[in-house]
């Protein structure tokens, strides 16, 4: 059992890694880059969003439709659903008894629970047959995968704010640019026909 969560938290790593998060979270990342403070309690609300998100999915799925027109309505509509009950939970509980922290990690929170992978957890899980504890394996990985980019984003935020750089590449441009090619190089490291 703990063999194959770690299995599933590696292959989190390295398949959202390779394409900096997958798309899941990647405007979080770059807004964490530009905030370094930031990525640690970023990374535990995906971590923690990710995770409730596996969790949810492992019991709703088997609940649900599986094909037609009704499982295409129903499944993302009910997961969104237990999202947000996810994130009013959390919020409730931080703003009640930690209200410093949630004050100061509000927007991170907000953002992570929306622009992360709280809906493409579950698909993933179900698309590749896993069991809960390769589910929460998978969202501890995303955790940490979302982290890693994150830093590396962060370590190349100053250099694409280089004056010497043409001005219609400052900035925005030039973070995608970086991010390409950190996801070509990462891609590297799957051994698997990425492209």
């Amino acid at each position: 059992m703990f063999y194959s969560m770690m299995f599933a938290a590696l292959l989190a790593v390295s398949a959202e890694n390779m394409f900096l998060s997958a798309g899941m979270g990647f405007s979080r990342v770059l807004r964490a880059a530009r905030s370094p403070r930031g990525i640690g309690p970023a990374s535990l609300f995906v971590t923690f969003f990710s995770f409730c998100s596996s969790v949810e999915g492992y019991f709703i799925f088997p609940l649900l439709p599986a094909e037609g027109e009704k499982a295409a309505a129903l499944r993302p509509a009910v997961l969104a659903c237990a999202a947000a009950v996810t994130y009013m939970a959390a919020a409730f509980v931080l703003k009640s008894f930690f209200p410093g922290f949630y004050e100061k990690n509000s927007r991170a929170m907000q953002l992570s629970a929306i622009n992360t992978a709280v809906l493409a957890i579950p698909y993933v899980q179900n698309s590749k047959g896993f069991g809960l504890a390769q589910s929460a394996g998978f969202a501890l990985g995303s955790g940490l995968a979302f982290f890693i980019a994150s830093a590396l984003a962060a370590g190349g935020a100053p250099s694409c704010e280089n004056p010497d750089m043409p001005k219609a590449f400052r900035g925005l441009p030039a973070s995608l640019i970086y991010v390409g090619i950190l996801s070509m190089g990462l891609a590297g490291f799957t051994g698997g026909p990425a492209f």
